[in-house]
């Protein structure tokens, strides 16, 4: 039986490994060599493993905007972009990846952390690249990336990133609804382990306590959902800076979230204090109720954290789970625009609690 001080000691050793990952030291990469060349390192020859690599990065003809190549590892692509006082500025690569195994590959989406993202109000649009997209078993793909304003000009002209462009198994790509996601479950991640800023889970259970003033049942839940108050729609932008989109096929795809603070494990020993689990419910339906007897459903997926130190530290329980709710208000009354968490259903009808005990 692995100790709570160990299993503490653990789960920050893993956090720091993901973040390093993620958001590490950068300024080592290289360029990535043509697959079929053989590299050195300590004097050792080496080959590139499995996978798919960006093998070649050409900045294009710019429309008044400038593109610095920093580098790239694997399919992650760390540029600097620098756009003019134009709505219609923007700088433009042409990228190619190599598929260096014996599996059919496929496109699945633009990825990014905001700690390597620098700048929301531009956005990475891919015109010819679609979610699905084949790469043959050793075999090359181009495509473009152009990088411009997302809405209008902004202030910050300027974009720091590294962004992953994500290439799975042919036999593994998610469905697009669970590609939308992935970003706001990471997000959330971040924000109840505070890795990247201090203080941001006690913001979070802070508004949700003061739920008497923010149109909620309760203070169990709080959402972006239609019908949720200004105040708790504006802390959860600010939480999940920008990590509620996700741009697929180059169109921002909107998340409504509902963030849940219930047992769902039945063990009081384990969540917060008082022995809650914090659970996301994420969904891109349109959370309209058409039905005339007030019973329509959309597809929502969930995951669940707990805690095992009273809530220092946060770590997932299982998957992510696809399955339906009820369409509710955000009060919990009939209507339109939020949905019963108290109601979901995976896909096979069973409940989170039975699916959480049978881990």
């Amino acid at each position: 039986m692995i100790s709570k001080k160990i299993f503490r000691i653990l789960s920050v050793f893993i956090i720091s490994v993901c973040m390093l990952s993620v958001g590490g030291v950068y300024a080592t990469w290289q360029y990535a060599l043509p697959p079929e060349n053989i590299t050195k390192s300590f004097g050792v020859e080496m080959t590139l493993a499995d996978g798919v690599y960006i093998t070649d990065a050409v900045v294009l003809n710019e429309s008044s905007g400038v593109m610095v190549i920093n580098g790239y590892q694997k399919t992650n692509f760390n540029t600097k972009v620098t756009l003019a006082n134009n709505i219609q500025s923007y700088a433009k690569v042409n990228l190619t990846v190599y598929n260096k195994t014996s599996e059919i590959y496929a496109f699945n989406a633009v990825k990014y952390f905001t700690e390597n993202y620098s700048n929301q109000d531009i956005i990475v649009a891919l015109p010819d690249l679609r979610h699905g997209d084949e790469i043959q078993p050793n075999g090359y793909l181009e495509f473009e990336a152009t990088y411009g304003y997302k809405k209008n000009v902004s202030s910050n002209k300027v974009l720091d990133s590294i962004v992953t462009f994500e290439f799975t198994p042919l036999d593994e790509l998610p469905e697009l609804e669970e590609v939308a996601v992935s970003g706001a479950l990471g997000q959330f991640n971040d924000i109840i382990n505070e890795i990247s800023q201090e203080g941001t889970l006690d913001i979070l259970l802070d508004q949700m306590d003061d739920y008497a003033n923010n149109d909620r049942h309760d203070d169990s839940y709080i959402g972006n959902v239609g019908g949720a108050s200004e105040n708790d729609i504006e802390l959860l932008e600010d939480l999940f800076q920008g990590n509620l989109l996700l741009n697929i096929d180059g169109v921002d795809t909107e998340v409504t979230i509902i963030i849940k603070r219930e047992n769902i494990d039945g063990d009081t020993t384990t969540g917060d204090a008082e022995g809650n689990e914090l659970s996301i419910y994420m969904t891109t339906d349109d959370l309209e109720n058409n039905s005339w007897f007030g019973t329509a459903k959309a597809p929502v997926y969930v995951s669940v954290f707990t805690s095992f130190d009273d809530g220092d530290i946060w770590v997932q329980l299982g998957d992510m789970y696809a399955g339906t709710a009820t369409i509710k208000r955000y009060d919990g009354w009939m209507g339109s625009g939020s949905f019963d968490t108290d109601t979901w259903r995976s896909t096979t009808n069973n409940t989170l609690d039975n699916i959480i005990a049978g881990l």
